[in-house]
């Protein structure tokens, strides 16, 4: 499955259970912009504060905290949660989040070429 379905098939789950990320002014998409912003932000920090303990426990004995290795899924589950506010973002944008990323990939070999081994 390419990351453009899977970004729509997210945007009509939101859909079905009243998350409509559909708005008609660009005041309403302000403020549906924003809302994702923080909820992506939100994320994000969830992820960086179970790193941190997780970080902790590898380096400050009797830290209770868990493993990397415990922790991993929780990790990845919040990753798939900023996704998820970042395909709303795009599609908020009018933006095809697949289209957008190879573009900046490509950018990015052109940028950085001259750093590959």
């Amino acid at each position: 499955m390419d990351l453009s379905r899977i970004a729509q098939q997210q945007i009509m789950a939101d859909f079905r259970r009243g998350f409509s990320n559909e708005v008609q002014s660009d005041a309403e998409r302000i403020e549906q912009l924003t809302r994702d912003t923080v909820g992506l932000a939100g994320e994000v920090g969830e992820f960086a504060n179970l790193l941190k303990k997780v970080d902790l426990a590898s380096r400050v004995e009797g830290y209770d905290a868990p493993s990397l290795g415990v922790a991993s899924a929780a990790l990845r589950e919040e990753l798939a949660d900023a996704l998820i506010y970042i395909f709303r973002l795009s599609n908020a944008l009018g933006g095809d989040i697949e289209e957008d990323v190879l573009k900046k990939m490509m950018k990015n070999d052109e940028r950085y070429h001259h750093l590959e081994k």
